[in-house]
Formats: structure tokens, sequence, C-alpha cells
């Protein structure tokens, strides 16, 4: 309490102290980004089917050929021409023999021929690439050769009992197995069987063949 003619000293409120950081407002530790760059990271797209060189490789050295033959005919002629070669060029022996031809039947029949012959180019063009291997269930694009599958129905049968010696060839579609067994009547479907449960991760099923073959018991 305070008495007259004497100032008075206004009491400031209390300065209020900073609270400690809560957990959510502290920053986010090394571990803790590299867990959220983990979340947001988008998964990779899926591995395309392998696939083939396709005809139409062939076809095309096959052309490259063709135009390499015409390529030395023109580099021959042009010799010939400069004079640094003697004789007749192979340009003019082949213009000298298809003139003065007269319309025959058998034109018509190359051309017949011709037509077809580009429109089967045509096709191999276009004709997409086959593919060389076997899809597998998964969301990453997994593949195998048919060589693989070979090795894995072998792999399968060798583990069947009474199974001797056991080799395999596959296509895409197929898988063939040449077994030499004990003589057991059911061998073959036991292989069969050992065979496709170990190749049920494949996307699509294959068929499999077993031929087998009497050995020493």
């Amino acid at each position: 309490m305070s008495t007259s003619g004497s100032s008075t000293t206004p009491i400031s409120p209390p300065t209020p102290q900073p609270s400690p950081p809560s957990p959510s407002s502290r920053p986010a530790s090394g571990q803790d980004s590299r867990a959220r760059r983990r979340e947001s990271a988008q998964p990779l797209a899926a591995a395309k089917t392998p696939v083939g060189p396709g005809l139409i490789s062939a076809l095309g050295l096959v052309w490259a050929l063709l135009l390499t033959g015409l390529g030395v005919l023109g580099v021959q002629a042009a010799l010939v021409y400069a004079g640094l070669l003697t004789g007749t060029s192979w340009l003019t022996w082949l213009i000298q023999r298809l003139d003065g031809l007269a319309p025959a039947a058998w034109m018509l029949a190359a051309g017949v021929v011709l037509v077809l012959l580009g429109l089967w180019l045509l096709v191999a063009a276009l004709r997409p690439r086959p593919r060389t291997a076997v899809a597998v269930k998964a969301s990453t694009g997994v593949f195998l050769k048919p060589r693989d599958l070979a090795r894995l129905a072998v792999a399968a049968a060798d583990d069947v009992d009474g199974v001797q010696d056991a080799k395999a060839s596959a296509t895409r579609g197929k898988v063939t197995l040449r077994i030499t067994g004990t003589g057991d009547p059911q061998l073959s479907g036991r292989v069969t069987s050992a065979v496709e449960q170990h190749l049920t991760g494949l996307a699509n099923p294959i068929k499999v063949t077993v031929r087998a073959h009497g050995g020493k018991s």
C-alpha cells in the first residue's frame, strides 16, 4: 500500500517461458526422412517381355547385300568410264541384254511374283517380333527362357522316386521330358504332376509331356 505523494510502480505480468518443442514439431531425423522418401517413392515399371530379332532382321541383311551388289556395279562402271579399267562395264552389258525385249507371258508371271513378294515383305516388317521368354507371376516383370524351363523340369523330375536320369527340352508353350526309370508304370504320371507343381509360378500354364524308358532297377 503506497502513501500519498509517492509514486507507485506498476507490476508487470510474468513473462511466459517458452515451452519445450513437442515431438511432432522437432525436425525429422535422417532416418525419418529416408523412410518418408521410401513411402513416397513410386514402384518401378514392370520389365517388358523379351523378344527376338524377328524375320525382318534377316530380310534387312539380304537387302543390304543387294544394295552392296548394286554399289559394286556402279563403282565398276565409274572406273571403266574413267579409263581406270578396260573392257565393258557390267551395267552396260546388262542394259544391252535388256534392250529390245518384247512383252512376253513370263513378264506377267514375274510381275505377280514381285507383287506378292512385296506384300509378304510388308507383312513381315509390320509383324510383331517373336517372344523369347515365359512370364512369371510377378508385378515387376520376371521372365524365364525356355532353357530355364527345361532346367526346372529336370530338377523337379530328379526329385521323384524311381527316376534314374532325366533330360528335357522346352519351348514357350511346352516342356518335353525324357526320363529313365525303374519301370514303374505310374512313374510318368508322378513326374508330370511334380513338374506341373514346380511350374505353378508361371503366368500361363504350359503343357508337360513325359516319355519314360525302362532302366536298371
